[in-house]
């Protein structure tokens, strides 16, 4: 039965009553064509004719007079057909037919057929048809008229072949699909009067009318036992994509022309532009506006650019009908249309991504453009996996691997990688200047992963020589060596890896299974660590503390101290974390020998040399005497590299004062736009240390021109991170948040570098707000690693978490953690400020002793370092250990020194301190003092202080925004002790809806739990 079908069926049967001609069905596939053409049959049958049948098929097109074959084959056997008809018979029973006897011998069988009584002849799918088959009909449909035969075909709606446009020219009737009333009468035909009209409405938005899909639907529909229900419109729609994926999937494998106009589209990608694809797919215009046809909008779209643009389940197609060897060959011609159309390399790149083999040095150098071009716009994963493809088609003989290995060790985002692929190359080049133009290229956040690279420096750097030995490690001997690689004795000195004293984890290793810390025993994770040489650098106010640190070797300081100023290569780089073309040896002429003015080489190198020492307790003074020997100004990239790194190094060591340490930060801020800025030295390292020297304001505006829009993932995390700082050195803690979260998010745990700054960030703020939510949630994403400061951070939480409940267990982490901290020569409280802390934990336990001690260092490294917020803690913790009398004044003292100071918070906390200690001997200036924290607090966002048990003074937020009248009836019910599940009956709530209110109770009270909610509430 059909459905809207009365004016094709009256055309048709129009068509019946005429004498002979071809009446032609049109329309697009699943319309009901071959239905029409069935109905066709039907009719004549009905009126006494006589019906022939046949079809094409994809398969058979290249089989001679197939279709004929099947109209003829049937009347073999005929009688009293004449000569020519007899013979077209015979033919077709043998092994071929003969061009002349098929088409006259068709036209004489057919009239003589026709002559008993009307003869109607059915072709389906005839764009199909073989091409001698399709000429014999194109033959017959000029010479029907006044025969009694009708010519019944279905064609498509563009034909192209000749043959096809010749029949094409006959009238004829057009397939339509159902309309939404059409569907629906069809639909309930099929399932019955339980059909809904949101079930019909269904089946017409997923077939759009075209019945022979919409029949195809009901029947997958009937045997999932789908009734025609509004709730069976869910799992119709899972089995129309299904249907829609497997008539794609067959459209894809019958039509060669969609299959390589797909194919085309889904290799070029992004640049599938109309001329490239019909280029690429080897189509001539007209095949590519039929193949575009038959696809549709619906598969194949056109974006605003003119791009073609494929859906995502025409690419899984595509990708399953082709092999791994034609989707190679199609990348390579792609590749080559590309390189022919004058794009980009990187762009040709992206397809040289997907070949089996690189074809010659061609391909490689395109690879290598591309890499600088990625590396250049900030995507350094891209530019890896460019080189990493570069590098499997280059043996290991070649001379070209070591540099390549270098390009991909710049470019490479994992420090780990990095390092591998230099240790490989290093060997492979010869000594000097080449080599040590590799070493250079080791970005400095890998320049500390290990012994490997801390030898590989050293042995480029050649200390082994007793001369520089005597002069540190980067000798004038060695800046010849580097410039003159000609000269005699320089080409004798092949760098080895050094015999010198026991690396930094060697030693630390030794040193930590000999003197274990104190553990909690109740703690997980509390055994003592050996730190590697990959180290850590970052800003922590939590509590901590430190066994006696050993002292400076005094010749090893005035070895190192001694150290000059080497000049050496020059190479056109500006950051080594930010690698330039000529530094990934693209763009420039291979170069053996330097340029004789080449002053930027050697500090490079002396840069990693220091960062490989970072936990070397005898570096920070030495690196504060050279710092202090260098040119009032930076001369190069080098240069500024250099000091950055000895300015961290001093400034970890505490062997420079914060003025003079921000004097320096500033000098190098001045040289670096914060617009070209990316994740390289100038980033890590000075805002921390102006930060830290209690300048945040200096690097606030500079941070937020560094993270612009087109920044890359490690730069945005940086800024994020820097940013938090800031706020919190500003006491903002709760504003500092959600930059830390935001970096913490962003960052790959798997592959933070040496400074570690995310977590380190994020556990300051916890700190600071005293969150142990937010504690655990730093702890359970922290790496399986033993960085320094990965263990820094892991032990301050585990202290902080267990400083309520077991201050013993507390106090030990925070001992254990100092040790090592200081064991390395990271003794600048404004980097990790332990002993302040820790000694308030001792005071709790008793140990006052131990406690006055551990203050007194304290201050005496807060006063060295001199940053106004930092002594004025140091002093409020001496307070906190003394007599009424002694305490006042050091609290006026803390109070006069943070007046004015970047640190809001830290000034409140003295003034409450100095209020509380007032409140009898001198109520009226109690009073102002503890308004005046007050106001500071506030200011801050710190909420209300609350005295604590040692004496000092601790933020206790308060509500910042005013609760819902469900907010608040949850609170109090959870104040009073019921459960989620409670509150959720009481209420006729769901308990989502609990915790989506306790959730915001939370961060409006700014509150860990249920445990502060009552004390919080009671206040409001």
């Amino acid at each position: 039965m059909l459905f809207e079908r009365e004016a094709q069926e009256a055309a048709l049967a129009g068509a019946l009553r005429q004498d002979g001609g071809v009446v032609a069905v049109r329309g697009e596939t699943g319309t009901g064509r071959t239905a029409l053409l069935r109905l066709l049959g039907h009719l004549a049958t009905g009126r006494g004719a006589r019906v022939l049948r046949a079809g094409g098929a994809p398969a058979e097109r290249d089989f001679p007079f197939g279709v004929v074959r099947q109209l003829v084959l049937p009347l073999h056997g005929e009688a009293a057909l004449p000569p020519l008809a007899a013979k077209l018979l015979q033919s077709a029973a043998g092994p071929g037919c003969d061009d002349a006897v098929t088409l006259h011998g068709l036209h004489v069988l057919l009239v003589s057929l026709a002559a008993r009584k009307p003869v109607v002849v059915l072709v389906d799918d005839v764009r199909w048809a073989d091409e001698p088959s399709l000429r014999a009909l194109a033959f017959l449909a000029g010479r029907l008229r006044g025969t009694r035969v009708l010519l019944g075909v279905v064609l498509p709606d563009a034909p192209r072949a000749p043959a096809l446009q010749e029949l094409a020219r006959a009238a004829g009737v057009r397939a339509r699909p159902l309309s939404a009333d059409g569907t629906r009468r069809v639909a309930a035909a099929r399932i019955g009067a339980g059909l809904e009209p949101a079930f019909a409405t269904a089946c017409h938005e997923l077939t759009g009318g075209r019945p022979k899909e919409l029949d195809e639907l009901l029947s997958r529909a009937f045997a999932q036992r789908l009734t025609g229900r509004a709730a069976d419109c869910v799992p119709l729609r899972d089995l129309g994509a299904a249907l829609r994926r497997e008539r794609l999937r067959l459209l894809v494998r019958r039509e060669p022309e969609v299959e390589a106009l797909a194919r085309a589209v889904v290799t070029l990608g992004r640049h599938a532009e109309p001329e490239l694809v019909t280029r690429l797919a080897g189509l001539d215009a007209a095949a590519c506006a039929e193949a575009r046809a038959l696809l549709g909008d619906a598969w194949l779209s056109t974006a605003v650019d003119g791009r073609l643009v494929p859906e995502p389940a025409l690419v899984r197609v595509v990708e399953e009908t082709r092999s791994a060897a034609s989707t190679a060959e199609a990348h390579r011609a792609a590749a080559a249309l590309l390189t022919a159309q004058g794009f980009p390399p990187e762009h040709v790149a992206a397809q040289l991504l997907s070949v089996d083999t690189l074809r010659g040095d061609e391909d490689i150098a395109t690879l290598r453009t591309a890499a600088v071009a990625a590396q250049r716009r900030g995507a350094p994963d891209l530019a890896a996996r460019y080189l990493r493809r570069a590098l499997l088609d280059v043996p290991p003989g070649d001379p070209g691997r070591a540099r390549l290995l270098t390009e991909l060790a710049a470019a490479e985002p994992d420090p780990r990688a990095a390092v591998r692929y230099l240790v490989q190359a290093a060997p492979l080049l010869p000594p000097g200047r080449e080599r040590a133009e590799a070493v250079a290229r080791i970005p400095l956040t890998a320049a500390a992963r290990g012994p490997l690279v801390t030898e590989l420096v050293r042995a480029v750097t050649d200390p082994g020589k007793p001369e520089a030995a005597e002069r540190g490690p980067l000798a004038t001997h060695h800046a010849r060596a580097v410039t003159d690689p000609g000269e005699p004795e320089a080409a004798a000195r092949e760098p080895l890896a050094t015999g010198l004293a026991p690396t930094v984890t060697e030693r630390h290793n030794r040193e930590t299974a000999a003197t274990p810390g104190p553990l909690a025993t109740d703690l997980a994770h509390t055994d003592p660590r050996k730190p590697k040489a990959t180290t850590a650098i970052l800003p922590t106010r939590g509590p901590s503390a430190t066994d006696p640190a050993p002292t400076v070797t005094e010749p090893h300081d005035r070895e190192t101290a001694a150290t000059p100023g080497p000049l050496a290569t020059e190479l056109a780089r500006t950051d080594p974390d930010e690698p330039e073309p000529a530094a990934c040896g693209t763009l420039v002429t291979e170069q053996t020998h330097p340029t004789p003015n080449d002053p930027d080489l050697a500090p490079r190198l002396e840069a990693r040399d220091w960062f490989t020492a970072l936990e070397d307790p005898g570096r920070p003074a030495a690196a504060a005497e050279r710092l202090r020997r260098l040119p009032d100004r930076p001369t190069n990239p080098g240069d500024r590299e250099l000091r950055a790194v000895l300015l961290l190094t001093a400034t970890l060591g505490g062997r420079i004062t914060a003025d003079e340490a921000a004097r320096h930060a500033s000098l190098l801020l001045d040289h670096e736009p914060a617009s070209t800025v990316r994740a390289g030295t100038a980033l890590r390292i000075v805002p921390l240390v102006l930060i830290a020297a209690g300048r945040p304001d200096s690097v606030t505006s500079w941070l937020a021109s560094a993270g612009g829009p087109r920044a890359s993932t490690a730069t945005r995390v940086l800024v994020d991170v820097h940013q938090a700082l800031a706020l919190l050195a500003r006491g903002r803690f709760a504003e500092a948040g959600e930059p830390a979260q935001r970096a913490f998010r962003a960052a790959d745990p798997g592959s933070y570098d040496v400074l570690a700054l995310p977590a380190t960030t994020l556990a300051l703020v916890a700190d600071s707000a005293r969150s142990r939510e937010l504690a655990r949630q730093v702890l359970d994403g922290l790496p399986d690693a033993d960085d320094l400061a990965v263990f820094a951070v892991r032990r301050g939480l585990q202290g902080m978490l267990a400083a309520r409940e077991n201050p013993d267990a507390a106090l030990a982490q925070f001992l254990d953690r100092g040790r090592l901290l200081d064991r390395a020569g990271w003794r600048n409280p404004a980097i990790y400020a332990w002993r302040g802390s820790a000694a308030l934990l001792a005071r709790r336990l008793g140990r006052i002793e131990q406690a006055r001690q551990l203050a007194e260092e304290h201050h005496r490294h807060s006063v060295a370092w001199g940053a106004p917020a930092l002594v004025g803690r140091s002093l409020r913790v001496l307070a906190a250990l003394g007599g009424r009398r002694q305490a006042v004044e050091l609290l006026r003292e803390a109070v006069e020194l943070l007046d004015g100071a970047p640190d809001e918070l830290e000034a409140a906390k003295a003034c409450a301190d100095l209020g509380t200690c007032l409140r009898e001997t001198e109520p009226e200036a109690s009073r102002r003092w503890l308004a005046r924290a007050r106001e500071l607090a506030e200011s801050c966002g710190a909420g209300r202080l609350e005295a604590r048990e040692d004496g000092t003074h601790a933020e206790l937020p308060r509500p910042a925004a005013e609760l819902t009248a469900g907010e608040a009836t949850v609170g109090r019910l959870a104040a009073g002790g019921r459960t989620n599940t409670e509150i959720a009956v009481e209420l006729s709530i769901s308990r989502r809806a609990v915790e989506k209110h306790l959730t915001s109770l939370y961060r409006k009270l700014k509150i860990d739990g249920r445990a502060q909610l009552a004390s919080v509430l009671d206040r409001r």
